[in-house]
């Protein structure tokens, strides 16, 4: 654990120790308790500082969250880390700078871990309206030549949600945010999940044309199907 140190930091009115790795500008700020809080989320607050953006997680489950940040696999770290393997892909995603988790086994509902990242200034968040946008096809594509690409790795994002993918206009990439990747070694079972997640989560929003549109790209690109 040569990279991490310990740091205590005062968040939301309330003090803790965490176990943090990298530098965080925001927090060295020391301006948590000032409202630059921009968007909320269901397990997460947003807070941004010019160009960065600070992801405050919070508890979800007891003990699962203990041990998987006992293990540097908080939800923070988890993020941290599919972010450093997606921009190794050449996926775009937020540059991380920050990542860190309290030590404290009681964090169900408050702070559990930070990760602090670039803004991605210009980018917008879609949703299931996109498929009426005049560039809708290009979304598409690239969706499927991300995803096939993430795939062949023998990884799948586990949440395949709109919210988490972002679109800038004039650029045909997307930008990934929030990602939290895992890894399944059987290739069966990889293409059930994947296929699942698409079904509830991305395909059902899109015309008979849109699927087709998107099949024939992940297919011309994806080496598990």
């Amino acid at each position: 654990m040569t990279d991490y140190y310990l740091k205590k930091i005062k968040i939301e009115g309330t003090s803790h120790l965490f176990v943090c790795r990298g530098y965080s500008q925001i927090v060295d700020s020391e301006q948590l308790e000032k409202p630059f809080l921009f968007k909320r989320q269901l397990y997460a607050n947003l807070y941004r500082s010019d160009n960065l953006l600070l992801k405050v997680c919070y508890g979800q489950s007891f003990p699962k969250d203990v041990l998987r940040k006992y293990v540097l696999e908080s939800q923070a770290e988890r993020e941290f880390k599919s972010a450093d393997i997606l921009s190794k892909m050449g996926i775009l995603t937020p540059k991380s700078y920050f990542s860190a988790f309290s030590i404290s086994p009681f964090t169900k509902g408050l702070v559990e871990s930070m990760h602090e990242m670039d803004f991605l200034d210009g980018f917008e968040g879609l949703n299931k309206h996109f498929i009426h946008r005049h560039d809708s096809l290009d979304i598409i594509r690239s969706f499927a030549r991300d995803l096939a690409i993430i795939t062949n790795e023998m990884l799948i994002p586990k949440d395949l949600g709109l919210g988490n993918i972002m679109y800038k206009t004039e650029e045909t990439k997307l930008a990934w945010l929030d990602t939290d990747l895992k890894k399944i070694s059987n290739k069966k079972k990889l293409t059930h999940k994947i296929i699942t997640s698409l079904n509830s989560r991305f395909l059902k929003y899109l015309n008979r044309h849109q699927v087709g549109v998107f099949w024939d790209v992940f297919s011309e690109r994806s080496t598990i199907l």
